[in-house]
């Protein structure tokens, strides 16, 4: 086993992002921030090790900026805000009715044009285009993720690989490829996959996902030791499902070790339109994430 951390692969959700080593630099600075508060003393050589597999180019041709994040990302850096706060208004009724209405627009698909705003059609209008793979999206993005495992396994690192949102989808669409697709994927493993705010939980969304359609092994990746979804409180792309139920049958085959849930994630992004607390920023600020961080280099590499 390596002395050196592990390397964290970051797969951005949906929309056009900012320019990959831009949001890369801002993800690390929000984690080093949480791990300094949670007293990890390797905490800049422990967020040094986060890169960020930027698929969003090849999808959308164009970057965005990442100026209008940049008021909420320095008050995530430095801490500044009130959580109790933060909490109370994620606990509030207005995310939990807007829960409400994605459940009902997943559960029962012909009512989602009710709720639907314009925001979230062109959402689903570009998930179509992916899971479609039209113009191969699909198969270039899951590619690029491909690369990055890729290089990690020839250095022998151990790997945390985090899928945020529809992030979250690419990376077990490409897992489920390295396992039935391509034989020398089938013998390597993610340490840890961490999913945050992830759709995964969607019926729309798993009845579209590789292997879907087959039974047992073929059905599942198998190449994922350790499995743990994270959602904010307030999240609502998660549907307040877990994990472990969704996908349980893959622990009953022993396709992966542990899945675990934490739906108590406390993420406090805040900008000029409220409290967002499904942005990638939030999540990599919070403690939850810190903590689960260190511990899992602690585990791959005591020195961390």
């Amino acid at each position: 086993m390596t002395e050196r951390p592990p390397v964290i692969l970051f797969v951005p959700g949906i929309r056009a992002k900012p320019p990959p080593e831009q949001q890369q630099e801002q993800l690390r600075r929000c984690l080093e921030a949480a791990l300094l508060r949670q007293g990890i003393a390797r905490a800049n050589d422990l967020a040094s090790q986060l890169h960020v597999v930027g698929w969003s180019y090849a999808f959308y041709g164009a970057h965005d900026s990442i100026a209008p994040d940049m008021p909420a990302i320095e008050q995530l850096v430095s801490g500044a805000g009130d959580p109790a706060g933060d909490r109370e208004e994620a606990e509030g009724i207005g995310s939990r009715l807007v829960a409400v209405m994605y459940a009902i627009g997943d559960r029962f698909p012909v009512l989602s044009s009710l709720f639907a705003t314009r925001r979230m059609e062109a959402r689903m209008q570009e998930i179509n285009r992916y899971f479609r793979n039209r113009d191969d999206h699909r198969t270039t993005i899951c590619e690029l993720l491909k690369q990055s495992l890729r290089e990690a396994w020839a250095d022998e690192r151990e790997i945390i690989l985090i899928g945020h949102s529809f992030g979250s989808v690419i990376a077990y669409d490409t897992l489920w490829e390295l396992t039935h697709e391509e034989p020398e994927g089938s013998a390597q493993k993610v340490d840890l996959f961490i999913s945050m705010g992830s759709p995964l939980t969607m019926n729309y969304v798993r009845r579209r996902l590789h292997g879907a359609a087959r039974r047992g092994h073929e059905r599942y990746p198998c190449n994922i030791r350790h499995w743990l979804n994270l959602a904010a409180i307030g999240e609502v792309t998660a549907l307040d499902r877990r994990m472990a139920q969704c996908f349980g049958e893959m622990l009953s085959l022993g396709v992966v070790e542990s899945i675990r849930d934490n739906l108590g994630v406390l993420a406090r992004y805040r900008n000029e339109e409220g409290l967002n607390v499904h942005k990638c920023y939030g999540y990599m600020a919070s403690d939850t994430v810190a903590e689960v961080i260190a511990s899992a280099a602690a585990r791959f590499s005591p020195e961390a």
